[in-house]
C-alpha cells in the first residue's frame, strides 16, 4: 500500500532539454524532494534519455516512457506545445499516488520540499503567482484563464482573484484530475483535447489559448468551486528565471527555481 505521505513525480521531457539542465534537476529531487514516491519521465525520444540516464548513473531510479504511451493517434498530431500539457492532464494514468507532481524539465529544488509544502489536510495546495503591478505577463495569464473558462464554459471569476498559476513544480490531486478529464469528454466528446485544439497552431500568439496547470485551476475553483489552500509562490517559494534581467535580480533564496531556455 503507497503511504500518503509520499507523492508520485513526473517530468515530460522533449529531447531538446535532456543537456540543458536536466542532470541538475534529477540530482536536485534526489536530494530535496523529501516525500518521494515513484519517479517517472514521459519523452518524445527514449533512446536519447535512456543513455544519458545510464551515463549519470541514474537509469535505476526512474521509469520511462514514451509520449505516444499516453497519447492517441489524434493527438500525437498535434503540436509539441500541446502535447506535453495533454500528458500532464492524463498522469492519473500512471501515477499512482492520491496526489502527485510535475516538475519540469529546467526547473531545480534548491531547498528541501517537504509533504507540507505541497499537501495541506487531505488536498494539494494550489500555488499562484501575485503580481504587484498589472503588468503585460499579468495580462497574458489573464487572457489564458479566459481562454480556458470558455472551454469549460464557467466564467473563471475565483481564479482571476489570483491570476498566475505558471509554475513548474505543481501538485495534482488524482480524483479531481480524472474528474476534470470525465468533465470535457461530457462536453466535447471521447477526444476532447483534439476537439479544442485541433484548429491551433503552436506559435507564440497562441500558447495562452489553453494551459494545463491554468484549465486544472479553474475547474477546481470554478466550475467545483472546491475550498482549497492557496499559496503564494512570492517571496521565498519559487522564482522564475526568463530573462537576463531577470536572473541578474534573482538571489537564489527560494526553495524552486525555473530557468526558462
Amino acid at each position: 500500500m503507497v503511504s500518503q505521505s509520499t507523492l508520485d513525480t513526473f517530468l515530460c521531457i522533449h529531447h531538446r532539454d535532456v543537456d540543458y539542465l536536466l542532470e541538475t534537476v534529477l540530482l536536485s529531487y534526489q536530494i530535496n524532494f523529501r516525500p518521494k514516491n515513484r519517479l517517472f519521465l514521459i519523452t518524445n525520444n527514449t533512446d536519447h534519455l535512456k543513455r544519458f540516464l545510464e551515463r549519470i548513473g541514474m537509469a535505476q531510479d526512474v521509469i520511462v516512457s514514451a509520449d505516444q504511451d499516453w497519447l492517441s493517434r489524434k493527438e500525437l498530431d498535434l503540436p509539441g506545445w500541446y502535447r506535453q500539457q495533454l500528458i500532464k492532464l492524463r498522469s492519473y494514468e500512471f501515477c499512482e499516488t492520491a496526489h502527485f507532481c510535475n516538475l519540469g524539465a529546467d526547473t531545480v529544488l534548491l531547498k528541501p520540499i517537504e509533504h507540507a509544502d505541497l499537501v495541506d489536510g487531505d488536498f494539494p495546495v494550489l500555488y499562484y503567482t501575485q503580481h504587484l503591478f498589472p503588468d503585460q505577463h499579468m495580462r497574458y495569464e489573464r487572457e489564458r484563464l479566459g481562454h480556458v473558462g470558455r472551454m469549460l464554459q464557467v466564467e473563471p471569476v475565483n481564479a482571476l482573484r489570483y491570476v498566475d498559476f505558471i509554475n513548474d513544480l505543481f501538485g495534482f490531486n488524482r480524483e479531481a484530475l480524472k474528474d476534470l478529464n470525465t468533465y470535457l469528454m461530457k462536453l466535447y466528446g471521447p477526444e476532447p483535447y483534439v476537439h479544442l485544439l485541433q484548429s491551433l497552431d503552436d506559435r507564440l500568439v497562441n500558447r495562452n489559448r489553453f494551459g494545463e496547470w491554468s484549465l486544472y485551476s479553474v475547474y477546481l475553483l470554478d466550475v467545483l468551486k472546491r475550498h482549497v489552500t492557496l499559496r503564494n509562490t512570492r517571496p521565498d517559494f519559487l522564482y522564475q528565471v526568463h530573462s537576463k534581467l531577470s536572473f541578474y535580480f534573482y538571489r537564489f533564496n527560494t526553495k524552486v527555481v525555473h530557468f526558462r531556455q
